[in-house]
């Protein structure tokens, strides 16, 4: 057939015309609403993202014939996101993610160097000589809380004296019972006070509890070896002995401190039950059957012979605690003494 006349090309527009009208009729005042709300509309919705394009029609979007030939109206009108629009959402979205990774792994690296700027050898932590040379002192250090032993023995130890007053009370009490005792002196305050202990550590053990009480885990090695060394010759002075003990103030322990120890040929004392006075305020027998109570044998007993009001609990307790253990059948001995039967038993 040869091709309409002009006057059928524009009665065949205008029945495509009529159509549509007719369309936007049946769909209603939901459709017309929505068209109107999308037509305002001058910026793309991001929530159109994932919505197909016009070029990519499924059997649910609008302009798809439904089972029924009937066509689907849209359910928002307005802009849609182009191929393009999209993929370059997509590549931005996937950058930002890229970013966000590589920025993730920079910190994490960032953090490793910072922590690496520590000094590799030396420093607080450093527990190994900086020139790699043949390591002073005995090349080896122990580290003791209790001794594994069957015997019924206790070490009592008193730490941060010598103090007037205070240490005189303490060896006065045991002297009464003849109980012998390591004092973990602070060789400032044994410089001090030297008359307080002068002649009167004939059965008891000195060792060293640091110069000042400063502490040490802060301390490379070279200061904590200066530190420790100022205040063995002190302790050295005024008792006559020589210390072979450390505990480090607050029991804190750093690899300078313990190289400085290990130098030193120094064993490292803690502890593994301790006074509790601040529990028992003003009741020294309380407190006593509290120690008994929980006594084990190979204990390293802390206490103080200077400190707050409240430590004085503890001292005043002292009688009533040795005769305590001594009835459950108990020994006191120095810490030297009790380490020497960790020797005995392997």
């Amino acid at each position: 057939m040869g091709a309409g006349s002009p006057g059928d090309a524009a009665r065949q527009a205008d029945l495509r015309a009529a159509d549509a009208a007719g369309d936007a009729h049946k769909a209603g005042p939901e459709m017309r609403s929505a068209q109107e709300t999308g037509a305002k509309r001058t910026d793309p919705d991001p929530d159109d993202a994932d919505q197909p394009g016009p070029d990519q029609t499924g059997p649910d979007q609008p302009g798809a014939e439904q089972p029924g030939g009937e066509v689907a109206a849209p359910e928002r009108a307005g802009p849609r996101w182009s191929r393009e629009s999209r993929r370059a959402l997509l590549r931005r979205a996937c950058l930002v993610a890229a970013g966000a990774g590589l920025g993730a792994v920079a910190f994490a690296e960032a953090a490793d160097v910072l922590d690496r700027n520590l000094p590799i050898r030396g420093g607080a932590a450093g527990a190994t000589e900086v020139d790699r040379g043949p390591h002073s002192g005995a090349g080896q250090i122990a580290v003791t809380w209790r001794v594994q032993t069957d015997r019924k023995l206790v070490a009592l130890t008193f730490d941060d004296g010598p103090q007037p007053n205070w240490t005189e009370l303490t060896l006065d009490t045991l002297d009464r019972y003849d109980v012998p005792a390591t004092f973990f002196m602070v060789g400032q305050r044994a410089l001090k006070n030297p008359g307080v202990v002068h002649g009167r550590m004939a059965r008891h053990e000195a060792a060293n509890h640091s110069w000042r009480h400063n502490d040490l885990a802060r301390a490379d090695a070279q200061r904590a070896g200066d530190d420790l060394r100022r205040s063995h010759d002190a302790i050295a002075e005024v008792t006559g002995q020589e210390p072979a003990l450390l505990r480090p103030p607050y029991g804190h322990l750093g690899g300078g401190a313990l190289l400085a120890a290990a130098r030193m040929n120094y064993r490292v004392v803690l502890w593994s039950q301790q006074m509790v006075e601040s529990e028992f305020p003003g009741d020294p027998a309380g407190h006593a059957r509290h120690i008994i109570d929980q006594m084990a044998p190979g204990t390293i007993l802390l206490a103080h012979n200077v400190g707050k009001p409240d430590r004085l609990v503890a001292l005043r307790g002292l009688p009533r605690m040795i005769e305590g253990l001594r009835e459950r059948g108990y020994e006191f001995v120095t810490v030297s003494q009790l380490l020497g039967e960790t020797s005995r038993s392997v």
